[in-house]
């Protein structure tokens, strides 16, 4: 039987043996080059920095007790995350995709280049979004708001590439990956999107009114 100490000591471990560069010793604002798959941070690690993505996509997630992924928020280009409300991560951060990001220490005097609280109202907003794409029945709804939040995070492009997989976006939403793979199969014969090159991840939005209408 594991006990809860165990289970504890599991979780703290980095998955799949990864490298995490937050547990280096950096300087108080360095660029970081992270290949697809890197640990950023970890839980449990202490939380001495925050991170802007400059290129590339990274996912933020926890793990459950019982080994599944729970992904709390994807990032791209510019935007910022690993800002705790305590002394310790409580979650994990890894690259999608090879990804540069900068590491800005929170301890001493060095003057950050964001608010605070400017960070904390986005994740704020980020995380109420995403609650209400859980509470929303249908994969189908599930799967067109989570579109029309990729689109609004592109500046509201009609055609942008999802970095992340079908499995990310099945343990962002809630989902199995069958159940999103159906919903983007059906989103597509409805003429709502197009997808294309590889892994299907190249998305156009053909059909906004249509997409907005299974958002509401």
């Amino acid at each position: 039987m594991t006990t809860m100490s165990q289970a504890v000591d599991h979780r703290l471990l980095a998955p799949r043996g990864m490298d995490v560069i937050g547990e280096r010793k950096l300087p108080p604002s360095t660029s970081l080059r992270v290949s697809a798959g890197q640990g950023i941070y970890r839980e449990g690690q202490r939380a001495a920095s925050i991170y802007q993505v400059q290129s590339g996509a990274v996912r933020v997630y926890r793990l459950m007790q019982n080994g599944h992924r729970h992904i709390l928020s994807f990032y791209g280009p510019g935007e910022w995350f690993g800002l705790q409300d305590g002394h310790f991560h409580d979650d994990f951060a890894e690259a999608i995709c090879e990804s540069h990001v900068r590491s800005f220490s929170v301890a001493g005097s060095q003057m950050l280049p964001v608010s605070l609280l400017g960070i904390a109202l986005s994740s704020l907003a980020c995380a109420n979004s995403r609650q209400l794409m859980i509470v929303r029945q249908s994969a189908l709804e599930r799967v067109a708001v989570f579109i029309q939040e990729m689109a609004s995070r592109h500046f509201g492009a009609s055609e942008f590439e999802l970095m992340m997989s079908r499995a990310d976006i099945a343990d962002y939403l809630g989902l199995t990956v069958e159940s999103v793979a159906r919903a983007f199969t059906k989103l597509r014969t409805n003429g709502i999107l197009r997808l294309q090159g590889r892994g299907q991840r190249y998305v156009r939005i053909v059909n906004s009114d249509g997409l907005a209408a299974l958002c509401r």
